[in-house]
């Protein structure tokens, strides 16, 4: 299991009392693959609740800020990543929403939603957001 899949999993809400989780994804962009070599994690100025997660915390941007630099450009921004207290997540309004308005960009964005049993992975091209995992 690779490093990013274990911390993903890692974070799943698996008790009543686990508040959600999340981040950015970060990697790269091979053609038209997507690999993600790493992520950021929640931390301080984040806001974490049983059913919401805001990713505020300096800590994600810095992170993908030194790896870029790092790797001489070739590590970039990828997408969010967040987990659900369920275990076969879909988004939530509240994603779509904040997905639709807060991730402006020409490339295409990976989202994942890491859920107790399954995960949810789609993209957003423009205004368009759709699974790519059949269930």
């Amino acid at each position: 299991m690779s490093e990013v899949v274990r911390l993903l999993k890692s974070y799943r809400q698996m008790q009543y009392v686990s508040t959600e989780a999340g981040g950015v994804l970060i990697g790269e962009r091979r053609g038209p693959h997507i690999v993600i070599t790493h992520i950021s994690e929640p931390g301080p100025g984040d806001i974490r609740t049983r059913n919401r997660f805001e990713r505020k915390g300096d800590h994600h941007q810095l992170k993908v800020d030194e790896l870029f630099e790092q790797s001489n450009g070739f590590l970039v921004y990828l997408g969010e990543w967040h987990t659900h207290p369920e275990d076969f997540p879909q988004p939530s309004y509240t994603d779509m929403k904040s997905w639709l308005t807060g991730l402006i960009a020409t490339e295409t964005m990976l989202l994942i939603i890491v859920g107790r049993k399954s995960e949810w992975v789609g993209i957003k091209n423009g205004n368009d957001i759709k699974s790519i995992r059949e269930k």
